[in-house]
């Protein structure tokens, strides 16, 4: 599978997990409290975050480039959101448990589902081949010590 075929792999689930978060975000009523600030910086990291994800297509996975897709959806989706409403983010659903009360937003969950995804997916390549890591100058020395 070519790069651009993987950077297809990439966007479509990035385009259309963050066209989820955006409707929830635009329908379900946020509690004034559930908005949290983003700065500049954090608008920043996020637009490196999705150059960097975009590289990912160079390793030859379906599975990094939809991971990596999962994870871009949760970085777009509370990018748009937060460049929409002033660098507000709103978390219109939330988890009640006695006094405590955790608000969120789908972007998180693809986030931090897309983190978790790529984490295996780059393990299982890496593994799937260590032969390749064994051949280079060096790397047998630095494994071993």
């Amino acid at each position: 599978m070519r790069v651009s075929e993987r950077l297809l792999l990439l966007l479509t689930p990035a385009a259309a997990l963050a066209t989820v978060d955006l409707v929830v975000k635009a329908t379900v009523p946020t509690a004034s409290w559930a908005f949290h600030h983003r700065s500049g910086a954090w608008i920043a990291l996020c637009l490196a975050l999705l150059v960097g994800t975009a590289f990912l297509c160079v390793v030859p996975s379906t599975s990094v480039a939809v991971a990596g897709g999962v994870m871009s959806a949760g970085v777009i989706g509370n990018l748009v959101s937060a460049r929409a409403d002033g660098n507000w983010v709103p978390n219109p659903l939330t988890l009640t448990h006695g006094t405590f009360t955790l608000a969120f937003n789908l972007a998180d969950v693809f986030f931090l589902l897309g983190n978790l995804l790529l984490m295996t997916a780059l393990v299982t390549e890496a593994v799937r081949h260590r032969d390749r890591l064994a051949r280079e100058p060096g790397v047998r020395r630095r494994l071993h010590s």
